[in-house]
């Protein structure tokens, strides 16, 4: 499924011998890092959290943290700078010992409990300089979990009150409701096997959401409209950070985005065992693709490409090359201020 914004209009292709539609569920994997730092920033804006806290004046009186882990603030933790390793190696071991080494990726995430993501901070023995970018599942998933520690609410209810209610996004969950669960389509791993969704035993704020192509294209217009919490959030989380691979959430634009002209945007892609993603918004031409797919094969080079075509040409439906099969459009304008 490939889904466009631009210029307050939504168009939306589906492609596949299922017949996807801009219903159709597909599991969003690690752009579900997207919604939890933006979780973040929300929380920022109404002063629950601030952004240079530690983990030591956060979760210091309930957790075991080592030196290191105390000093790791919720910032390096939004921008991947946190020196925390992908997923800790005691963490990857321990489930290989549970389920062997052939049939891990089946389900990976389902067999790590909150009590292990938390016990590592005591040790965090194969940890990076802090400081430097430096890509952590674990990380991300972890800030999921300070959240709900500071607020006394689970990651998914904190999602559905700060965010996904007041953008209307009512197919965009972990838990599947009835309606998603009819509307989920099979994943197949990069072979062509069926996998099942992703389900998180903790880490959830890494990869662990649902969604489809209509509420990621109300997500991409909130990146345009100003004046509402959410709206404000976003705004923030594009401000440029120190490192050279992130802002909060996002993903800087690297060699080869800039290299096909897409250096105004922020992105981020997803992967999981049987769906693949990819996400991303222009501001300076308030355009957003979304491409979501049921088998994990890597989608970022189409996206990009997308991007630039979005970015590039025009898109009025006189214009569509593609008359067989036309583009879904919704025809109703943004009406909201733009910035």
């Amino acid at each position: 499924m490939i889904g466009v914004y631009k210029e307050g209009m939504s168009y939306v292709k589906g492609y596949g011998q299922e017949e996807p539609n801009g219903n159709t569920v597909f599991q969003i994997g690690s752009i579900t890092k997207v919604f939890t730092t933006l979780l973040l920033q929300i929380l920022c804006d109404e002063k629950v959290v601030h952004m240079e806290q530690t983990l030591d004046d956060l979760i210091g009186s309930k957790v075991s943290l080592s030196p290191i882990a105390k000093k790791i603030t919720l910032k390096q933790l939004a921008t991947h700078t946190s020196g925390l390793p992908r997923v800790p190696k005691v963490l990857e071991d321990k489930v290989i010992e549970m389920v062997g080494e052939e049939t891990v990726m089946i389900n990976p995430y389902s067999h790590i409990d909150v009590d292990s993501i938390f016990g590592y901070l005591s040790t965090t023995e194969d940890n990076h300089k802090a400081g430097q970018f430096m890509y952590s599942n674990y990380g991300m998933g972890l800030l999921a979990h300070v959240l709900e520690s500071v607020t006394g609410k689970p990651y998914e209810l904190l999602l559905l009150e700060k965010i996904f209610t007041p953008l209307n996004m009512n197919d965009t969950r972990i838990t599947l409701t009835p309606k998603m669960k009819k509307l989920l389509v099979q994943g197949y791993t990069s072979e062509g096997n069926s996998n099942p969704i992703w389900t998180f035993s903790s880490l959830g704020g890494a990869g662990a959401l649902n969604s489809n192509i209509s509420d990621m294209q109300k997500f991409i217009e909130a990146n345009f409209i100003v004046g509402t919490p959410v709206s404000n959030a976003l705004k923030k989380m594009n401000q440029q950070q120190s490192n050279d691979a992130s802002n909060i959430g996002w993903m800087k634009p690297g060699y080869i985005e800039r290299f096909f002209g897409n250096k105004n945007i922020v992105w981020h892609n997803g992967m999981v065992g049987g769906y693949s993603s990819y996400l991303s918004i222009d501001k300076n031409t308030q355009s957003g693709v979304i491409v979501l797919t049921n088998k994990a094969v890597d989608v970022t080079m189409l996206g990009i490409m997308l991007t630039r075509q979005v970015r590039t040409q025009s898109w009025s439906l006189k214009n569509s090359s593609n008359t067989d099969e036309p583009l879904t459009v919704n025809r109703k304008k943004n009406t909201a201020k733009k910035k």
